[in-house]
């Protein structure tokens, strides 16, 4: 039997599908699994070793322009021939959206999803043969294992689910990492996620007097700029020289004894590779999307609209309200209760 994963972004979310792949696998190893991706997630994708082929497309990138419409159009051909060759049992779209639903139409079969009171956009369920109901009041993790049992057939483990990631905990060669280091997380799509920089730097400080070197992490040349400046005459800061994915960030991320960030999508790689974390929430609802595993620390703010949902505010000046409402000393004092390293 052969069936295709649909769960197209974001990084956070392919990351919460990891225990449903877990499941299945042990429940039915005759099983093979295909999964189709967006092209910027597609190595960390391939970081599980129940996934047999990663199907990833462009249509992030593509439809940016309309200039690059027509590729779009030739793409998705390509994509649907590609899908209908590999002869599905089963579609499985696990994001309940129409951007994933209408790609697992693709592959020629009838496909599997949320029904319309479990989606995130209740119009895909429309567009699935067989609708499941799934409570979106659990948590992310939770409500892809169940998912995913219910369509294929097989019982729930208890328990806590597992990620089922192998990934050594050795950096890459040539990278000068501190050691000890914790990883520090400062970036996040939404403007509202950041906690604002001065913090940023006094933590930075108070981790270094600790004992441990910190490692910064980023994605673009706003992350970059960002790092650099937090990096700025603290000793033992070192600024990640390039922009690092699947394999190669999963190492870097293994090797730290403690990560410190944001709501994101490294976060939720960091507690699947069960590195012991501090995470700060603001305008997300961290029992909806927080970290899922053992040793993870949640820092929320206490602001009175959090967490509001909001990827831009203007209730105050700088629409940061949320975040700079978590409490410094409190993420200090959390980061000061690992104690020293080693």
């Amino acid at each position: 039997m052969r069936i295709l994963i649909v769960k197209l972004t974001s990084f956070g979310d392919v990351v919460h599908t990891f225990p449903a792949i877990t499941d299945l696998r042990a429940a039915r190893p005759d099983i093979e699994i295909d999964w189709l991706v967006e092209e910027a997630f597609a190595s960390f994708v391939a970081l599980h070793p129940a996934v047999s082929m990663v199907h990833d497309v462009a249509m992030r990138r593509l439809r940016a322009r309309p200039a690059r419409w027509p590729r779009l159009v030739g793409e998705t051909a390509r994509l649907g021939r590609t899908l209908r060759r590999r002869r599905y049992d089963q579609v499985v779209d696990m994001q309940g959206l129409m951007k994933s639903a209408l790609p697992a139409l693709l592959a020629g079969r009838g496909v599997i999803g949320y029904d319309a009171d479990s989606a995130r956009e209740p119009a895909a369920s429309r567009m699935y043969r067989w609708r499941i109901g799934v409570p979106r009041s659990m948590h992310a993790v939770e409500r892809s294992r169940r998912l995913l049992a219910a369509a294929i057939g097989y019982d729930l483990p208890s328990g806590q689910g597992q990620y089922g990631l192998n990934v050594p905990a050795v950096a890459d060669g040539g990278l000068d990492l501190p050691v000890p280091y914790a990883i520090v997380m400062h970036s996040a799509s939404w403007e509202t996620k950041l906690w604002p920089e001065r913090n940023w730097r006094s933590l930075l400080a108070e981790i270094v007097g600790g004992g441990r070197g910190v490692v910064l992490p980023w994605g673009n040349a706003e992350e970059q700029a960002r790092a650099q400046r937090l990096a700025v005459d603290i000793p033992d800061v070192h600024v990640l020289p390039q922009v690092m994915s699947g394999a190669s960030l999963a190492r870097v991320i293994a090797g730290a004894d403690i990560a410190v960030g944001l709501d994101s999508g490294m976060m939720h790689l960091a507690a699947a590779l069960d590195v012991p974390g501090i995470w700060l929430f603001g305008p997300t609802d961290p029992g909806l999307t927080g970290p899922y595993g053992s040793g993870q620390t949640i820092i929320a703010s206490t602001y009175p609209e959090a967490p509001c949902r909001r990827r831009r505010c203007d209730r105050e000046r700088g629409g940061r309200c949320c975040m700079t409402a978590v409490d410094i000393f409190e993420v200090m004092d959390a980061v000061n209760a690992f104690g020293p390293p080693g």
